[in-house]
């Protein structure tokens, strides 16, 4: 089967978040494993300085060979983006968001909401992405579909609002929002994170070329 008609195939499913053959290209091209990893120590370095509390919390790495064995009976397969990142830290246990604002899932808690997202028909949750990051009714997903290869395109779900794709991958949704919170476009007051939507929306415009950025923002921003 062709790149191009296994996403003829996929487009015409139910459900499915609007990934295109350009995405997929893009979410390709824009993998870094350094990038990655740099904004990830960005971010732990942000909560260490303001003692946020959520460094002790984060989990220690499994081995790619372990992502691998928990997924062997699975349709959906993580990327080697989405394997870079669990073998990093396999998620958090904390009451702070690890970056803004979702909570960063743990392999087994992604692997557990995939599949009651696939059994919850108010959703129709589409298989070919496993959430990664979540608050609340909100999902932030990366493709594992039969186009999984290095890296692929993250969706972002709101019960209340259209399903889209919102970030190039994973290496750009951590990028963006290292930046934000490097930057101070995201800060941190009276033990919680306080935002400036109009500079988080300029940081994600400049990391993720052509995709919409998922929250309302005020006109003239």
């Amino acid at each position: 089967m062709t790149v191009v008609l296994a996403f003829a195939l996929l487009a015409s499913c139910k459900g499915e978040f609007p990934t295109s053959l350009a995405q997929y290209r893009a979410a390709e091209n824009a993998y870094n494993l350094e990038r990655l990893k740099r904004s990830l120590n960005d971010i732990v370095a942000w909560h260490s300085e303001h003692k946020t509390g959520l460094t002790d919390s984060l989990v220690e790495g499994i081995s790619v060979p372990s992502i691998e064995a928990a997924f062997s009976e699975n349709e959906c397969q993580p990327t080697d983006e989405l394997k870079a990142l669990w073998s990093w830290r396999n998620g958090e246990k904390s009451s702070v968001p690890f970056v803004w604002y979702p909570d960063f899932l743990t392999m087994e808690e992604s692997q557990s909401e995939y599949k009651w997202l696939l059994l919850n028909a108010l959703v129709r949750w589409e298989p070919s992405y496993i959430p990664v990051f979540t608050f609340e009714r909100e999902w932030y997903a990366a493709y594992c579909g039969p186009m999984s290869g290095k890296s692929g395109p993250v969706a972002h779900l709101f019960l209340e609002d259209e399903d889209k794709i919102s970030y190039t991958n994973i290496t750009t949704f951590l990028s963006t929002r290292a930046e934000a919170l490097q930057s101070g476009a995201v800060s941190w007051k009276d033990e919680a994170m306080v935002d400036d939507i109009n500079k988080i929306y300029r940081i994600h415009q400049k990391h993720n070329h052509g995709l919409e950025f998922p929250y309302y923002v005020p006109k003239g921003s």
